[in-house]
Parts: structure tokens; C-alpha cells; sequence
């Protein structure tokens, strides 16, 4: 430890006169304000700096008890504080590091740090060096306060994050109790209206005698009335399936022209309606790894929408192409056009875009959400490239598909048929359709 030498000025020796006036010209050029106190804690000498801050001329602190300087509640424990730093052992620090706070002549405080260190060891002078450390004082209550703000926001921020969590667990409860339950109420309606189409179909077919205009006006309508409802029960089971994670895909290898000929055929006429051709650019040849029942949903959900926002006398062209992992199936419209801030959206439950062309909006909602959920639980991906006024292309992928070896099974037609249905008007319904077929029930 570095030893400190006392300074001893007398001020009637001429050279120590000399030194007594350099001295206090160096404190007057120090930049911090010092004072120099006695050991009865009365003011000897202090610097310019020390005037600055606490508004005192020398000549009104020289003499007087240093405490004068502290506001009232720090002054007793101040004393006490310089009355043992007299005494203090010499293998104490010379400096203390204390912080105070100051008392200007204005009655203003301000945060001080305070550093001791003796001048004289026989006369108990000590020499105080003071540090006007307000605005570092003002700064760490800022960060104090900071961080007390801080951490009640954490804390609030976890509670949330706690509730969140519950209510996260108590939507996905919800949504699957909700999937059980369409899909529950769903089967059972099917199952009437199954009776009812087919039904209708019978009468319209005038097996049971023949029908008036009227009646088979009245017979077309409960027709259409019913595969209505039936389509839209049948996209809610889907979905709910899907969302319950109880859809399961019977995936095979089969070839794409011969599966996009069967959606052709069924969806020609509702574009023969709106006189809309239909294209067909599928290489031959291809084929793909999928459910071909639930791929061919998938193709008729992307041309029933093509169909119902083109343009009379469009156009509807499906192409397929093969890439190194995947195979990729576009179908493109020369429609009305999709937004691009919807490009997302579009596949959405219940989300309809805009209206079609015929100024009224048609569907549920459901068929490009049912599709996008369909080509995903297939392992592929689908969206969508269209601006307002330039038509629109959808293009999905799917698995490349799996070689396997195998016999086919041999094809061959019963002649008689067990109708096994607990529902008595379902079972008759697909009894007289087996018999008007010629077969043995």
C-alpha cells in the first residue's frame, strides 16, 4: 500500500509561503471541488469548484463546521462517521467512498461522492474531495426504476402467457369436440337424404308409374334440393375428419389420365352450362401415389371453383407436370381473378372472396379449405397465382409414385347380392336398384 507523506505548511517561512500559495493554486485549477477540513471539523480551505457547488464564498465557509453542508438528517451520522475516520487505524483506505448528500447555501441538495485523505497526520487535517454525481445518482434510479418495471412486466407477461396456454388447451378440446360432433350429426343425416335422393331418382325414372309436368317438376326439385344439402353435409364431415384426425387415405398407384377422365366427365356438363371448355394437357403416361377417391375430390373442388368464377365462353385447362421428387397439377381459369391479399386467405373455412360472376356468392366456404387440407394430408403442397382480371391458377403437388410388385385381382360380377343396412328405407332403396340391374337378391 502506498504510504502517504503529511504536509506541514508554515506561513510565516517565506518558502513556505511559496508552497502554501502554489498549493492553492492547484486546487483552484482542480476540476472537482475539494475542501480542506481540521480535525475539529471546521472548514479550513476550500477551491473554487467547491464555491461552485454549494453557492458559499470562501470566506463564509472558512471556519465553519463541515455539517453545514449536509442536509439535517445526515448530519449526526456524519459526525459520528468523521469523528472514528480520525482515529482510524493507518492500515485503514485512505479514501472512503462515501455517498452523501450536499446542502447548498440555497437550500438545494444534490447527490455527492465524498473521498478522504489526511493532510497532515499531526494536526488530524484531512482533505475531502467531492464529486457532484447527481445525474449519475438520477440515472441509476431511472434504471432501478427500469427494471422494477421490468420485472413486473415479466411477470405479468407469464401470466398471460399462462392463461394463453389454458385457453389454447381448452380451444383444441373445443374444436375437437366440435369435429366428433359434426362428424356424429353429419352420418346420421346422410343417411335420410341418401333415401330421399334416391327416392326421387326412382320416381323421376317413373318406375312406379308415370308422372305428370307437375309432379316431375316438384320430383327435380326435392332432387336438387337434396344432393344440395347432401354436398354440404358431406364438405362439413370431411372436414370435421380432417380436423379430428380421423380422415385415413387409402394411397395406391394409379394413372393420372385415366382418374382426371372420370372428374371430366362429371363436371362437363356444369361447364357446358356457362359454355366453358374444358382442356385437358395431362402427359400420358403419368402416374401418381394418392387416394385416388379422395384425389379426385381434390380435382373437382379446383374446377367447381373454376367453373363458378369464369366467364361465360372461358376457358379451364388442367396440366400436369412431372418433377424430379414430386408430381405437380395445375388447373387454370381465365376468371374474374383472386387479389393477392388473399392468396392465403381463400383457403380458409367458411372464407369466400368475392362474388361470382353472376354477382351472388355460391358454395359453403368449405372446398378449397376441404382441398388444401386433402393435399396436405397427402404430403404436398398447394397455392395459388392470380391477379384481379387475369384469371386464376391453382397448382398443388403430390408424392411421386410407389413401384410395387403384385397380381391384379380378376375382375368379376356377382349374381347375387346379400343387402346388408339396418335402415329399412336405405335397404330398400339399394334393393331396387339391384333389381332393376337383373340381380338376385
Amino acid at each position: 500500500m502506498p504510504t502517504t507523506t503529511a504536509v506541514n505548511f508554515d506561513p510565516t517561512s517565506p518558502s513556505d509561503a511559496q508552497a502554501a500559495e502554489r498549493f492553492r493554486n492547484l486546487l483552484d485549477i482542480a476540476p472537482d471541488p475539494i475542501l480542506e477540513v481540521d480535525a475539529a471539523g471546521r472548514i479550513v480551505l476550500a477551491n473554487k469548484e467547491a464555491e461552485k457547488l454549494f453557492g458559499w464564498t470562501r470566506t463564509e465557509l472558512a471556519g465553519q463546521p463541515i455539517e453545514m453542508l449536509l442536509p439535517e438528517r445526515f448530519r449526526q451520522e456524519h459526525a459520528t462517521h468523521r469523528a472514528h475516520y480520525s482515529v482510524r487505524p493507518k492500515t485503514r483506505p485512505m479514501g472512503t467512498g462515501l455517498d452523501l448528500y450536499a446542502l447548498r447555501k440555497d437550500g438545494t441538495e444534490c447527490a455527492i461522492d465524498i473521498n478522504l485523505s489526511p493532510v497532515s497526520a499531526a494536526g488530524g487535517r484531512v482533505m475531502c474531495i467531492i464529486r457532484d454525481i447527481s445525474e449519475r445518482r438520477h440515472t441509476e434510479e431511472q434504471i432501478q426504476i427500469l427494471n422494477q418495471n421490468l420485472e413486473r412486466r415479466t411477470e405479468e407477461l407469464a401470466a398471460v402467457n399462462q392463461q394463453l396456454e389454458l385457453r389454447n388447451l381448452e380451444v383444441e378440446r373445443a374444436n375437437v369436440l366440435k369435429s366428433e360432433f359434426l362428424a356424429s350429426v353429419s352420418h346420421e343425416l346422410r343417411t335420410p337424404l341418401h333415401a330421399i335422393i334416391g327416392f326421387s331418382e326412382l320416381l323421376a325414372e317413373e318406375t312406379a308409374g308415370d308422372l305428370n309436368s307437375k309432379q316431375k317438376r316438384f320430383t327435380s326439385h326435392i332432387h336438387q334440393g337434396a344432393n344440395h344439402l347432401l354436398e354440404l353435409i358431406n364438405d362439413i364431415l370431411d372436414l370435421s375428419k380432417i380436423e379430428a384426425g380421423q380422415l385415413e387415405l387409402r394411397q395406391e398407384t394409379f394413372a393420372l389420365g385415366s382418374a382426371m377422365s372420370e372428374v371430366l366427365s362429371s363436371i362437363r356438363p356444369l361447364a357446358f352450362h356457362k359454355s366453358i371448355e374444358l382442356a385437358d394437357e395431362i402427359q400420358p403416361d403419368l402416374s401418381i401415389f394418392a387416394d385416388r377417391i379422395r384425389f379426385k375430390e381434390i380435382i373437382f373442388n379446383l374446377f367447381s371453383n373454376a367453373i363458378k368464377f369464369t366467364r361465360e365462353g372461358g376457358t379451364i385447362t388442367v396440366r400436369s407436370a412431372n418433377l424430379p421428387d414430386q408430381i405437380r397439377i395445375s388447373v387454370r381459369d381465365t376468371g374474374i381473378g383472386i387479389a393477392k391479399e388473399e392468396h392465403e386467405s381463400i383457403f380458409q373455412t367458411f372464407r369466400q372472396v368475392a362474388s361470382t360472376t353472376k354477382g351472388v356468392r355460391e358454395g359453403t366456404g368449405l372446398g378449397l379449405a376441404i382441398t388444401k387440407r386433402l393435399v396436405e394430408q397427402h404430403g404436398g403442397q398447394i397455392w395459388v397465382e392470380s391477379e384481379l382480371g387475369a384469371g386464376s391458377e391453382f397448382l398443388f403437388t403430390l408424392p411421386r409414385p410407389v413401384v410395387t410388385g403384385g397380381d391384379e385381382q380378376p375382375d368379376f360380377t356377382p349374381t347375387v347380392v346379400l343387402v346388408v343396412e339396418d335402415d329399412e328405407s336405405s335397404r330398400e332403396l339399394v334393393v331396387s336398384y339391384l333389381e332393376s340391374e337383373g340381380f338376385k337378391l
